[in-house]
């Protein structure tokens, strides 16, 4: 289904939990919600509502939406997770938004799962000082980030070397030592995250390769 149709049949799906937000359209056609959204802890407390635009994206539902704070209420910088070119938010690092959405993600678990987290992660850093669920950094250093926990690996060297070579998409038997070089048994190391890199297809895992290469000045 195209991706703009997809997005306007799921709007019916928000509205008992999300009444403030209205469905609209762009003057170049792209489908949107519009309006606001309560931030309410799991203990029932409200913390306050933000204004915010949520365009459909021209890869959902294997990307996410793109998310707009109208109401000025999170600084349009990349320090506060938002990019500063586009002023939409940046919710999660593009690796982890790939497998998130590698099996397509609904307009209702992107705004209960992703949005509302964002969002109030963002209240809690306003309120109290720091991101009460953690963070990546914004940009090529939050995908380094992301590969590293991933890796369980901090150099950068070796994580590229790793990445190449779950490019080339042979999967080592479960006996065999691992790639990684640490002489343990492949399913007792790298197993878990083989399995889910490989997901990110060999374009995604290139692009970023040469990102953080470039970064980090070794090219």
């Amino acid at each position: 289904m195209d991706p703009f149709d997809l997005f306007s049949e799921q709007v019916a799906d928000i509205k008992n939990d999300y009444p403030k937000l209205t469905a609209m359209q762009l003057d170049n056609g792209v489908p949107m919600l519009k309006g606001e959204i309560d931030i309410i802890d799991g203990n029932g407390k409200y913390w306050e509502t933000y204004s915010v635009e949520i365009h459909c994206s021209h890869e959902f539902p294997y990307r996410f939406p793109k998310l707009y704070e109208t109401g000025g209420m999170i600084p349009k910088i990349g320090d506060w997770h938002v990019y500063e070119d586009t002023k939409y938010c940046c919710i999660k690092v593009l690796p982890e938004e790939i497998m998130i959405c590698n099996k397509g993600i609904t307009l209702l678990r992107f705004i209960k799962e992703q949005v509302l987290p964002y969002l109030f992660n963002q209240t809690h850093r306003r309120v109290e000082g720091y991101y009460v669920n953690g963070e990546y950094s914004h940009g090529v250093k939050g995908v380094y980030e992301f590969y590293s926990r991933t890796l369980m690996e901090n150099d950068v060297r070796k994580i590229l070397d790793i990445l190449l070579f779950i490019c080339k998409g042979i999967k080592p038997g479960r006996t065999h030592e691992c790639f990684c070089g640490s002489q343990e048994k492949f399913r007792r190391c790298h197993r878990d995250a083989f399995d889910a890199l490989i997901g990110l297809g060999d374009k995604t895992l290139r692009d970023h390769v040469n990102l953080m290469a470039e970064y980090f000045h070794l090219v």
